[in-house]
């Protein structure tokens, strides 16, 4: 047998315990060791070494495959990791280690942004396809989906929910597998492995915290198994406790004047940041002509984070400042997101039960029981008045806008969402042996449920602008509401009590589920005479039915009397059932060269166009001698349509915040530089639309394919060291593509005009689309407008259009050595180069290489070090660098004012001409400006534990993450959400961590 087999990794003896997934239905023994939670595969492989009894096999199944094989390196490369060596990592969930992955793309999801609909919840993004083109399964199962929709779009899988004390280890296969596995296996499977066959009882207790505040944390895992002749139990009951990190905890960026200083605008750089211009108002009251009203002596000073400000503004023509007005005085908050949070926090409590039982005859009956149960909290804006324009009878004048933050002293709490969820998981089956135990066979049933029941601090609208406004007294001969607004009550806080008269408590519910039935069999079929091993056979046939619910409070439909903190009314609901049949034959060629061909075909019941969706693999391993294997594999690959983008029915959600691409193109072309329209600030209510997102029956199952080819070596003359390589690529073709707001804007204006705005003061053509064409008669009829040209409302939906190729390079270095008086050490690097990243929206659209948008190498590494009682790893991540916000763009005038790129359509990109443009006089003049070409940092992260065994019984282990206490850097020219840095990882703010683990084995 090629010496191959098991060698590859620092993790190899985890692969050599990897016996665990769906068609690996016997399972080997492992008598009386505490020590390890792990299984071995069986080391008798010969004939002579079979009994009818279902629980011995001679090879270990891995992801990508339904077989089992002696060898664990198969035709594509596959990532395995132990639930320890996370931790030593210093990661204390799931998804935080898998966030790390080289292979893992970027979030394409801030969970502290405002109006997150799943912000409890998160995804894994591999390769960067997106979270909805990776499998999740736990065992070889699937998991069912999150109940509330990524983005307000699309189904996903949550990873923040599987505690690290059930997981043995996880395997992660990053390339298409959908032959084997079918939907959603576009970008690749992750495989989660619970516990097996553990003997004993352990308890483990770990606390930690941030350094710099905030992110406690405190663990106690309790987990044991007993087994006897026959038959073998397993439990596990992990409760944890995580500390929300909130933006008071990080004050070294917790004001929005730490916004990049590219980003200040003229009026910024003459009088300081303008927290007007940012929306950090905290009170204020404008005149009918839009000048602060200036609050009474004393007033902010009586409000936590309030401080009185001077608003400027200033008029442009060209590169000169011609004009600055004095707009008056507020209250600004300048820690405007001191009440968001940065990471939620969140309380667990979960269990697990596993149980077999052998009859001794070929068969054995098993079943497991697992619940998740979570609760995670999390806040951003707590509820603000804002005003549209009215008469004010008391003091017979014209109030264009008035804004009043209320704080959590007025509230009496910290108005917290709280996200209640439960997650079931049940599975019974049956498994055996049959013709002499040539074949396994598996039958097996499992019924998942996920509920999430969402509690948040909503606002009564009506309500609350009676108490600060009165009742309307009627109207104007100019049609303006008329009120006798209470100044005393706008100007002081407020207590509790009065809060009480508008405060509404909300509650959001949603709902999953999956049931699924799988017969799975596979077996040798017969020798090749010129071969060592038999033709290799398996196949599956599912039935599956799976639904979701979505029930938000129904007060929520109005708006007017009704606010809740997400900006959104998501509903819909529907079924889909799903049968399928796949198959896989492993062949093998000679010794040398094995032959791995799979076929699958899936049929859907829903409302979609998706009917039946047929995908094919195939893979070759060549081994030319032992220590050698060359490798390459190809596969077909689909995705069908969201279920989310199939039901969602009318959700809504009004939009205050925003930029009005066509106005703002009608005022440069009119002269008039640094419009409103222009910017991102909040509107008045009398401005907000309204934005409808709708599913569509007429979607159809996305496709895709993906190749792998490289090697793994041995290297000769050096025991334990190996390295690998493979390049990777893979495609999406008719792939679902959400028009967002921002999309359907911009598309809008430049179809109509021919051009797009560059900034606040400068044009340029608009190339995106050919006005006229199909696509700009649909987006112009999208948005809808009244007679002054502002947005009544919007659409926005699913489409099937988008297309996307990302292609790159995985490769790692492993090294493990032995020596007699040093103790033990092993290494391994893992590293991804993505090379490209080529999407586009519609199918006439150039294709545009992204890569550098995003971060286009990772790399990570660990060195671990054994001897005696003790244990020392250190390890680390390198995210590359990437473009940074203006990439490309005109440099800032030092007065503030930032020209506009002239660019140009070449093939298939965009290209920058290195003309700026400014409006003089209401034409478009060049003028000297740079062109920007910054770029972040490289981000590297050092974690290390050391572990001492005190005794046979008891362990102690110290673990640190980030040990510089490395925090991210804010780009020059970022601007909005400032604790969010540059984009490159999810824990820029964080900052090191620790951790104290105590675990004890139970005689």
């Amino acid at each position: 047998m090629n010496n191959i087999r098991l060698r590859r990794s620092v993790l190899a003896s985890s692969l050599a315990m990897a016996l665990f997934a769906p068609l690996a239905f016997a399972q080997s023994t492992q008598a009386g060791n505490a020590q390890s939670s792990t299984q071995q595969p069986a080391s008798d492989t010969s004939s002579s070494a079979k009994t009818d009894k279902a629980i011995e096999l001679k090879g270990v199944t891995v992801t990508g495959s339904m077989i089992p094989r002696a060898e664990v390196e198969g035709a594509a490369p596959v990532v395995t990791i132990t639930a320890e060596q996370i931790k030593q990592q210093g990661y204390t969930t799931l998804w935080e280690f898998l966030d790390s992955l080289p292979q893992v793309g970027q979030q394409t999801s801030d969970p502290a942004s405002w109006g997150s609909s799943s912000v409890n919840a998160r995804s894994v993004n591999l390769r960067g396809v997106g979270p909805g083109f990776s499998l999740l399964m736990i065992d070889g199962h699937r998991v069912v989906d999150y109940p509330q929709p990524l983005n307000k779009q699309s189904n996903f899988q949550n990873y923040n929910n599987l505690p690290l004390g059930m997981i043995d280890h996880v395997e992660v296969l990053a390339t298409g597998a959908s032959s084997i596995y079918g939907s959603d296996a576009v970008a690749g499977v992750i495989n989660v492995i619970l516990k097996k066959n553990y003997q004993g009882d352990e308890l483990q207790v770990t606390g930690g915290t941030a350094t710099r505040g905030g992110r406690n944390y405190g663990d106690i895992n309790f987990f044991g198994g007993h087994s006897g002749e026959n038959w073998h139990v397993l439990y596990n009951l992990e409760q944890s406790n995580r500390s929300a990190l909130w933006g008071s905890d990080r004050p070294y960026q917790d004001s929005v004047s730490d916004a990049g200083y590219g980003a200040w605008g003229p009026a910024s750089r003459m009088f300081g940041y303008q927290y007007d211009a940012a929306g950090a108002i905290a009170l204020s009251a404008t005149d009918a002509n839009g000048k602060y009203i200036t609050p009474p002596t004393g007033t902010c000073s009586k409000f936590t984070n309030s401080q009185l400000s001077q608003s400027h503004s200033v008029t442009t023509n060209g590169t000169q400042i011609t004009g600055v007005t004095n707009n008056g005085y507020y209250c600004s908050q300048p820690a405007l997101f001191q009440n968001w949070v940065l990471m939620p926090g969140s309380r667990s409590q979960n269990g697990y039960v596993a149980g077999e039982y052998d009859f001794s005859n070929g068969m054995a009956v098993y079943g497991s029981a697992a619940l998740y149960d979570t609760t995670g909290i999390s806040n951003t804006q707590l509820p603000v008045e804002v005003t549209g324009q009215f008469y004010d009878q008391g003091t017979g004048q014209v109030i264009n806008q008035g804004i009043r933050q209320l704080t959590a002293k007025e509230i009496g709490t910290s108005a917290n969402t709280y996200d209640r969820e439960q997650n079931w998981n049940l599975q019974l089956g049956l498994k055996g042996t049959v013709f002499d135990g040539r074949f396994n066979w598996d039958l097996n049933l499992s019924s998942q449920k996920y509920t999430v029941r969402e509690d948040f601090t909503g606002i009564n609208v009506t309500a609350m602008n009676n108490f600060f406004l009165g009742k309307q007294q009627g109207t104007t001969a100019d049609g303006l509401p008329i009120y006798n607004m209470n100044w005393q009550q706008w100007w002081n806080p407020i207590n509790p009590q009065q809060y009480s008269q508008f405060a509404v408590g909300g509650e959001n519910t949603s709902s999953s589920w999956l049931d699924q039935a799988q017969f799975r069999i596979n077996g040798d079929l017969f020798k090749m005479p010129w071969a060592d091993e038999s033709v290799g056979w398996a196949a599956v046939l599912e039935a599956a039915h799976n639904g979701f619910d979505l029930s938000p409070d129904p007060r929520a439909q109005d708006p007017s009397t009704f606010q809740n903190p997400f900006g959104a009314y998501l509903t819909g609901g529907g079924t889909r059932q799903r049968f399928s049949l796949g198959t896989e034959f492993r062949v093998p060629i000679f010794n040398q060269l094995t032959w791995t061909i799979s076929g699958r075909g899936d049929k859907y019941n829903d409302a979609s166009k998706a009917d039946v969706a047929k995908t094919w693999g195939t893979g070759l391993e060549y081994r030319p001698y032992d220590g050698l294997l060359l490798r390459g594999s190809y596969g077909t690959n689909f995705k069908a349509p969201d279920m989310q983008a199939i039901y969602l029915t009318g959700s809504t959600s009004p939009v205050g915040d925003y930029v009005d691409p066509l106005q703002c193109i009608n005022a440069i072309k009119s002269g008039q530089s640094n419009s409103t329209w222009c910017s991102l600030v909040q509107r008045p209510t009398s401005q907000y639309y309204q934005l409808n997102t709708n599913g569509s029956r007429l979607l159809e199952p996305q496709t895709g394919h993906s190749w792998t080819y490289g090697f793994v070596w041995q290297i000769p003359g050096v025991q334990g060291l190996s390295v690998s390589a493979d390049y990777w690529h893979m495609g999406v073709d008719n792939a679902i593509e959400y028009l967002d707001k921002d999309t359907v804007l911009v598309d809008e204006a430049g179809c109509l005009t021919g051009l797009q705005a560059n900034g606040t003061s400068a044009l340029s053509p608009y190339t995106a689309h050919v006005p006229g064409s199909a696509y700009c008669s649909m987006v112009t009829q999208m948005v809808q407008r009244n007679a002054a040209g502002q947005i009544v409302s919007e659409e926005s939906g699913p489409i099937n259009e988008a297309s996307l190729y990302v292609s790159g390079i995985d490769a790692s270095l492993d090294y493990k050595f032995h020596t007699e008086n040093y103790g033990n050490f092993r290494a391994g690097i893992n590293y991804t180069d993505n090379l490209s990243y080529k999407q586009r929206v519609l199918a006439s659209d150039p294709l545009q290489n992204t890569r550098y948008n995003n971060v286009a190498s990772r790399m990570t590494w660990i060195a671990d070090w054994t001897k005696g009682d003790w244990n020392v790893s250190i390890s680390g991540t390198r995210d590359g660098s990437m473009r940074a916000p203006n990439y490309a763009g005109c440099v800032v005038l030092p007065n503030g004012i930032q020209p506009g790129m002239v660019n140009v359509q070449n093939g298939s990109e965009s290209i920058s001409t290195g003309v700026c443009q400014v409006t003089q006089d209401g034409n478009a003049v060049t003028v000297d400006s740079a062109t920007y070409r910054g770029r972040t940092p490289v981000w590297i992260t050092w974690n290390t534990s050391v572990g001492w065994q005190m005794n046979p019984d008891t362990t102690l282990k110290f673990t640190v993450s980030n040990i510089f206490d490395k925090v991210g850097t804010i780009p020059y020219y970022a601007g909005g959400f400032e604790f969010v840095t540059t984009g490159q990882t999810a824990d820029e703010y964080i900052g090191r961590e620790v951790f104290l683990t105590f675990d004890y084995k139970f005689k």
